[in-house]
């Protein structure tokens, strides 16, 4: 009897979402330079390991939302504008 396959999905993703993701990724990156803080160092204030916080600068679209704008938060990026009335 041959062993089980396991089905596997893999995500696929719009052009947009993918750039997006990356560009996100490059203004952490960029934000995290200027107020000089090493990525180790990022990673513990925003409490995630050193390895996710390289993917997420690196634009891997499949790391967690939360810890993406946690991140981006942490360094100054905006994620929205805010209107004033």
């Amino acid at each position: 009897m041959p062993a089980a396959q396991i089905a596997t999905h893999t995500r696929t993703y719009s052009r947009y979402g993918r750039e997006a993701v990356i560009v996100l990724g490059q203004l952490i990156r960029i934000n995290r330079i200027e107020r000089k803080l090493s990525v180790a160092q990022l990673a513990e204030r925003v409490g995630a390991s050193r390895d996710l916080m390289q993917r997420i600068e690196k634009g891997d679209p499949r790391c967690g939302i939360g810890i993406v704008f946690e991140a981006a938060a942490v360094v100054g990026v905006p994620l929205f504008e805010e209107e004033f009335g």
